[in-house]
């Protein structure tokens, strides 16, 4: 079996992913989501397609015309979780998968309002790297197949759904409110996110928007209210800019990483707002992931050490380019 990836299922001689189609309902009382995913091959073709899951219960699964198609889910290894085979007739341009996460799914963060800002409302927010988003979507989750999606989450009406892709419209109906996304550029598994909670934006600048709790977006806003600069230095070091918006999420105060770089919605610590933006170089290092990391991927996660690497020298260059060489030489030796 040719699997190039140690840490995915995935079979290089197999059918591949172009793209998905992601149908979710987001149930907080039971921290779980109920979704259906739509895979479309590159190129119709038949036999088994290995997938990578962990912890899914999965419901059906069919063809893009609504056939049934035969599949097995293998029980759990250590870390790769479960192998879903699917056998596929000759020229299946695809298939529908439906399925449940589990409370305890390894890529999703489930808050309890004591845990945010606010104190009012729960909050969801997903972690798919290293290899994590197969306990969210049955896919190939390996980062050298990178894929389009859409996806329609539907949510309290309270709360809002933001993702690492462009918005395209919400619909609110009794209780529930129903916002869909699409990501025309194709990424690498492990950069599928997404966040809900009780959430308010502010526009820092014609391509930026940060996103927090209510009670902390004003601060957010002024803390990273220089990140256009930083764009600007980065495209001069390493060409355009080529996800459209740099939008930034601050994350609960329970959020456990200091950033995580989901291109159009990097993901950031509430911490490093100290309210005069002398943290704020964990942005740059972000930034210069939409080159480093987002663009050029490492082909497996064997290699991530490339991304963070390549990505240190990246974030030390923009830091020099704003701030001079000593500022960058203290950052460097902190």
């Amino acid at each position: 079996m040719p699997r190039t990836d140690p840490h995915s299922y995935s079979d290089d001689s197999q059918v591949e992913t172009e793209s998905l189609a992601w149908i979710a309902h987001v149930d907080f009382a039971t921290q779980t989501i109920e979704a259906e995913a739509t895979l479309a091959f590159r190129t119709p073709g038949g036999g088994t397609l290995d997938l990578d899951t962990r912890d899914l219960a999965i419901e059906t699964i069919t063809d893009l015309d609504g056939t049934a198609l035969a599949y097995e889910l293998h029980a759990p290894e250590p870390f790769l979780g479960s192998r879903l085979a699917i056998t596929l007739p000759a020229q299946t341009r695809g298939v529908c998968i439906r399925y449940r996460t589990a409370p305890h799914a390894s890529a999703l963060q489930w808050l309890a309002p004591a845990q945010t800002s606010g104190k009012q409302h729960p909050f969801l927010f997903s972690q798919c790297q290293a290899i994590h988003a197969r306990s969210v979507v049955p896919l190939q989750d390996t980062p050298r197949l990178r894929i389009r999606y859409t996806a329609s989450m539907t949510i309290p009406k309270a709360l809002r759904a933001v993702m690492a892709a462009a918005p395209v419209d919400r619909v609110e109906s009794g209780d529930l409110a129903t916002e869909r996304y699409e990501m025309p550029q194709p990424i690498p598994p492990y950069l599928f996110a997404f966040a809900v909670g009780d959430l308010a934006s502010r526009d820092v600048s014609p391509r930026s928007r940060v996103w927090a709790e209510p009670d902390v977006v004003e601060a957010a806003a002024y803390e990273f209210g220089g990140v256009e600069d930083m764009i600007r230095a980065a495209e001069q070091l390493f060409g355009p800019y080529d996800w459209d918006r740099f939008d930034i999420l601050t994350m609960p105060p329970s959020f456990p990483y200091g950033g995580m770089e989901n291109p159009r919605l990097t993901f950031l610590t509430p911490s490093v707002i100290a309210g005069d933006r002398s943290l704020v170089r964990i942005v740059a290092h972000e930034l210069a992931h939409s080159w480093t990391g987002n663009l050029v991927t490492n082909a497996n996660a064997e290699h991530f050490w490339l991304n963070e690497g390549f990505t240190v020298y990246a974030e030390r260059r923009i830091i020099e380019a704003i701030y001079g060489a000593d500022v960058a030489a203290l950052n460097a030796a902190l």
